[in-house]
């Protein structure tokens, strides 16, 4: 059976004709149906991934202006994904590694309750770290990973949707993942997400320069936001199962859930939540947010 593919790009013109040549070689083969996700994107983006899908009719091209990838996910997911033993999510920035998506394959079929496969990291300073947190607590990356079609089926059939506007819609899922999709507090259905050992995923690493550094500044921000972000949504699916998803992530932003919110301790975050929290405590919830 066809595997599909889900590729996010937003502003990736750079980084997104390596992710899309190195498919054939990450399929190792199988048959694949490519659909590339171009949210808001003003760059190149759109005409590379349309160049792409004239010379080869597996790639089809789904364009929106919105910035949102929570958005683009529930597309593919809710819409446009069709019937496949595998769903394959890939961030269009990263270069899946030689059979990665076969390692993926391997990995569901070996365990049946799983809905989902993660990939590893193969570059970053801190992929020792990230790798370690995956097998200790299952929480998976976005950058690549995979539903088996059983998976995806269960998360239709239970409308299960990512908040319009959220951030790190990796953290969310794999939460959700390890509740059974059901929310709640009983966190420990790790046989729902299978570790994929043979499939790595690769992307550039910041430059040392001031670009880089802006950009390292800016990253950090958004990580303050996520967290953020899933210290309330957490809280509220905790206590009210996953029911209580709100339709837009801007609707968890109450005086009553950041009032008790401080920053965290360590020196590195401590900052930037201070500045992520005073600007959410002042009322800029949906500029900040949104």
């Amino acid at each position: 059976m066809t595997w599909s593919v889900c590729i996010f790009a937003h502003n990736d013109e750079r980084q997104l004709p390596r992710c899309l040549s190195a498919l054939e070689q990450a399929a190792n083969g199988e048959r694949l149906q490519v659909h590339i996700m171009v949210n808001g994107s003003i760059d190149g983006t759109a005409e590379i991934a349309k160049a792409f899908a004239a010379v080869d009719r597996r790639v089809h091209v789904h364009e929106t202006q919105v910035i949102d990838k929570a958005n683009a996910w529930n597309e593919y997911v809710h819409r446009i994904a069709s019937d496949a033993e595998m769903h394959v999510f890939v961030d269009g920035d990263i270069t899946p590694s030689r059979v990665s998506f076969n390692a993926l394959s391997i990995a569901l079929a070996a365990n049946p309750d799983a809905y989902a496969a993660a990939a590893l990291p193969g570059s970053g300073f801190n992929r020792r770290a990230w790798t370690r947190r995956l097998f200790e607590s299952r929480y998976f990356s976005s950058k690549l990973y995979a539903l088996s079609g059983h998976g995806l089926t269960a998360i239709r059939e239970q409308a299960i949707r990512i908040p319009y506007g959220a951030i790190g819609e990796d953290g969310l899922l794999s939460y959700l993942l390890l509740t059974d999709l059901k929310g709640g507090r009983n966190d420990r259905h790790q046989e729902r997400i299978a570790v994929a050992i043979g499939a790595f995923f690769e992307f550039d690493s910041l430059g040392l320069n001031m670009r880089g550094l802006a950009a390292y500044v800016e990253r950090l921000m958004r990580y303050s936001e996520r967290h953020i972000e899933n210290q309330i949504l957490f809280r509220l699916l905790k206590s009210g199962g996953v029911s209580s998803m709100p339709e837009y992530i801007y609707d968890i932003y109450t005086s009553d859930s950041i009032k008790d919110l401080t920053p965290r301790a360590d020196l590195l975050n401590y900052w930037f939540d201070l500045v992520n929290l005073k600007k959410l405590k002042s009322g800029k919830l949906r500029r900040i947010f949104g």
